[in-house]
């Protein structure tokens, strides 16, 4: 397991280095999905942190936390209206916070990524979904998942199987930062970083249970 978290954080280096200094295309759409990269990219390092340290139950929680700012940096650069972008780059205030809860649920919002998002990172969202969904609501809420785990103990096969996932979603990132930078010369940088990272990667989206 060590040597897989190190193959694990040489990726994330890699992907930090591809989109270090890079600057969102003008609009502050492509900013603030950019910031939702940053978010995805943190939630990802916490989980391997986590991983290290035995707090699985911990780490697992932490894989939804990902997920979904990946999936709200989506929306943010697709589907979310103007008002919505100027709510959520404003800075934290009593109103902003309140004009921030009128916000749309997890699955309107992926429902409006279908619908306005282009196909690839739509069917990759919704297909993360529909494997890991009610697994990753366990660990959240405290559910029979994490409570049974934490009696009977977390399977290594299993552990490695959330990394690898975690893997998957910093590759995602990194193509929706790449997209929201608007630099033609990131083409084909997503595609090289997987096929020297493959051996970290999922083959295809694995479910957590």
């Amino acid at each position: 397991m060590e040597d897989f978290l190190d193959r694990s954080d040489e990726l994330h280096i890699e992907v930090l280095r591809v989109l270090e200094n890079v600057r969102a295309y003008p609009g502050i759409r492509h900013e603030v999905a950019l910031v939702a990269c940053g978010l995805a990219f943190e939630h990802a390092l916490g989980l391997r942190l986590l991983v290290r340290t035995a707090c699985y139950s911990s780490a697992l929680a932490m894989m939804r936390m990902q997920y979904e700012a990946i999936a709200r940096g989506v929306w943010l650069l697709y589907a979310a209206s103007d008002a919505q972008i100027e709510i959520l780059s404003s800075p934290l205030t009593v109103g902003s916070e309140a004009a921030a809860k009128k916000m749309p649920m997890f699955s309107a919002m992926l429902g409006q990524i279908i619908d306005k998002a282009p196909p690839q990172p739509s069917r990759m969202l919704q297909g993360f979904k529909d494997q890991n969904w009610d697994a990753m609501n366990s660990f959240i809420h405290s559910g029979v998942h994490p409570l049974r785990r934490h009696v009977e103990g977390y399977p290594p096969e299993l552990i490695e199987t959330v990394v690898r996932n975690s893997n998957g979603l910093n590759v995602m990132a990194l193509q929706l930062g790449t997209v929201a930078s608007g630099d033609k010369r990131f083409e084909g940088v997503v595609r090289a970083l997987q096929e020297k990272f493959n051996d970290a990667l999922p083959g295809l989206i694995s479910p957590l249970d």
